[in-house]
């Protein structure tokens, strides 16, 4: 309801509305107590980041803070090189990670992954030529 009252309110002239936006006008409008947070750095590893003992140790330790904070399940976002090396820990279903830790690749790996499934899958059916063509891509850049 406090939606649509926001949707409504905010329909005057957009020069002149004093109705903040949606975050500013829930934050003005909640009634529960949001406790305050802290922000606190992670402690650095020395060691090598794509090693299968630092990642093994890391998701261990990622395991028993989640523990710590009551949460099932952690979801870790890790980079390619990271990711394939913490799938086969995980694949090995070890009684301390069992179910406790979900990989997810990184958003750049992953975009690069689909943009290279499409020169794959089109690569020999003339998208080459159709980029060349059309100025998107240089004639000497490779798919």
């Amino acid at each position: 309801m406090k939606d649509l009252l926001w949707a409504v309110a905010r329909t005057e002239d957009k020069e002149t509305c004093s109705i903040p936006a949606w975050s500013g006008f829930n934050a003005v409008v909640l009634e529960a107590e949001i406790p305050v947070t802290a922000i606190q750095y992670l402690p650095f590893i020395h060691a090598p980041p794509s090693d299968f003992s630092t990642i093994y140790t890391s998701l261990l330790k990622l395991a028993a803070d989640g523990e710590d904070l009551g949460q099932e399940h952690m979801l870790v976002t890790a980079d390619l090189a990271i990711y394939s090396k913490a799938q086969q820990i995980l694949w090995n279903n070890l009684p301390a990670l069992a179910g406790k830790i979900i990989m997810r690749i990184g958003g750049m790996h992953l975009i690069m992954a689909y943009i290279a499934s499409f020169g794959k899958i089109y690569g020999d059916c003339g998208l080459h030529n159709i980029l060349t063509s059309s100025n998107v891509y240089a004639s000497a850049t490779p798919l």
